[in-house]
């Protein structure tokens, strides 16, 4: 993931990827990691994998969350709604790993500009700790 570093690395790191995952068809297709090309019928999985480090870790609030969340972008037709976050409790810790799955399904045909974000929020709203992925283009299409 790139990230973002407003705070130094020695202070608080974030580590991680996102990589695509995607459902059985009805059409009885194999399944494939990674997936760039899936039927209207299938719902993707977008697995997120990141840790922190550092020892600011241990000083930001407990009520903290990291947000997951993905954009897809129909090319040649603008933004379509995104699906709903995943949130994931912040553990206050110097070193600690994280996972969360977004599930995307019902996407109309075509080819889509996918990208991940992950951001952490503070009790009060976002902090500056954020990342992200540049997922590529996926194809959907209707057999």
């Amino acid at each position: 993931m790139t990230v973002e570093n407003v705070i130094p690395s020695s202070m608080f790191a974030i580590t991680g990827n996102v990589h695509l995952h995607e459902s059985a068809s009805t059409a009885d297709l194999p399944q494939a990691s990674p997936v760039s090309i899936i039927q209207r019928d299938q719902t993707l999985y977008v697995h997120f994998v990141w840790s922190q480090n550092g020892w600011l870790g241990k000083l930001l609030s407990p009520g903290c969350k990291w947000d997951a969340r993905v954009y897809l972008e129909l090319m040649g037709a603008g933004e379509i709604s995104n699906p709903a976050p995943v949130t994931v409790a912040f553990s206050s810790a110097s070193s600690a790993s994280y996972s969360a799955v977004v599930p995307v399904s019902s996407l109309p045909q075509g080819a889509y500009k996918v990208i991940a974000t992950l951001m952490l929020h503070g009790p009060s709203g976002p902090t500056p700790i954020a990342a992200y992925e540049d997922l590529g283009i996926l194809q959907v299409y209707e057999d």
